[in-house]
């Protein structure tokens, strides 16, 4: 996959899935396409990979394209002489394509759908490529669907869904201890116009003129952050909005009695999974992959997209009857114990593995 330096999503999922890989006796081992941009630069992915002592080959690249890196992929993976090659990304996609490597597995972990010509392009050179893999992973019904509408013939098309380490899901003792008041509301997500912040900021301030005690707390970091902060202070909010950077859901969740989500699209957000392993209700738009996790009225609150006032009356309900809140948490939780684990996720996988590699061999 390319190495773009941060750790958001996508990276966390990849991360997670190949020390689920390892612990259940396989041998991952990462092929970064580094940029010339962003050599020399700290990589908080590349730290992570380290951390778990995970295997990591570099794999230099200039430009958006580079016959040299797709030899380069070919080589590593002949001398590694592992049985399948795993990508995401539209860059690892087309250099393993070019290295004509098989058999060949991508994962999509989603596409953004913003009016931006060259990203439109980019999308279309990984559908291009995904149409010529042996098997295609989506995590949701959302973009199963969309591949299918895409041209990703189905019988090629596998659905598993992101899945948490036990280690992600703390003793539920640990979960009910009461958060401080007042009632919190955690955002957690990259500071971007996809996050869709400035949602929950007009929701927040509508709950304000109501003389609601309520407190929202947005962790992260991003290129929006000064414009946010400027509409907290523009939305008279700033006694109820906290910035409190980038920090381990584990320290933020026990702060907060329910995570809220507004983003415009979204795949299988690992933040939802986080927060439902905390028995914390999710409020959440009604978008991409998410209702597959929040099931309105039974694990928290689906609103339509871009609806202040729905959102804001999903907040007044959780705030107005907190006993409903802890049972919709609890539900939550049993749904990421039963059907979102890392046993499942990486069980899924192997059989994937062993399926291609076969009709391959």
């Amino acid at each position: 996959m390319q190495d773009t330096g941060a750790l958001y999503g996508a990276e966390r999922a990849t991360l997670e899935l190949a020390c689920g890989l390892r612990a259940a006796g396989e041998a991952p081992v990462f092929l970064l396409l580094e940029e010339a941009r962003l050599r020399g630069r700290s990589s908080a992915f590349r730290a992570a990979l380290e951390t778990e002592a995970l295997p990591v080959h570099s794999i230099p690249i200039r430009g958006r394209c580079s016959l040299a890196a797709a030899r380069e992929v070919r080589s590593r993976f002949d001398e590694i002489g592992r049985a399948v090659l795993h990508v995401t990304g539209y860059k690892a996609c087309l250099h393993a394509w070019m290295s004509g490597v098989r058999p060949v597995a991508a994962t999509v972990h989603g596409w953004l759908f913003r009016p931006d010509v060259k990203e439109q392009f980019y999308g279309m050179i990984e559908r291009f490529c995904l149409r010529r893999f042996d098997r295609v992973v989506c995590l949701s019904s959302f973009y199963e669907d969309l591949l299918i509408r895409a041209g990703i013939r189905r019988e090629r098309l596998v659905r598993i869904p992101t899945g948490l380490n036990q280690n992600a899901i703390p003793p539920m003792e640990q979960c009910t201890a009461p958060p401080p008041v007042p009632f919190t509301f955690l955002l957690a997500g990259r500071f971007s116009e996809e996050k869709n912040h400035a949602l929950l900021l007009r929701a927040c301030a509508r709950l304000s003129r109501e003389k609601l005690h309520v407190r929202v707390l947005l962790a992260g970091e991003g290129p929006l952050r000064s414009r946010l902060e400027r509409s907290v202070v523009e939305l008279h909010v700033s006694d109820h909005v906290r910035f409190v950077g980038y920090v381990p859901m584990a320290e933020l969740l026990p702060q907060a009695h329910a995570l809220v989500l507004c983003s415009t699209i979204e795949n299988l957000p690992l933040s939802i999974l986080e927060a439902m392993a905390w028995a914390r209700p999710v409020v959440a738009t009604r978008v991409g992959g998410i209702p597959d996790l929040v099931e309105d009225g039974k694990t928290g609150l689906l609103v339509p997209s871009d609806d202040d006032a729905a959102l804001a009356e999903a907040m007044r309900c959780l705030i107005a009857e907190p006993a409903r809140a802890a049972e919709w948490g609890r539900a939550g939780r049993a749904r990421v114990e039963s059907q979102f684990t890392m046993e499942r996720m990486v069980a899924a996988h192997v059989a994937l593995y062993r399926e291609i590699a076969t009709h391959a061999a």
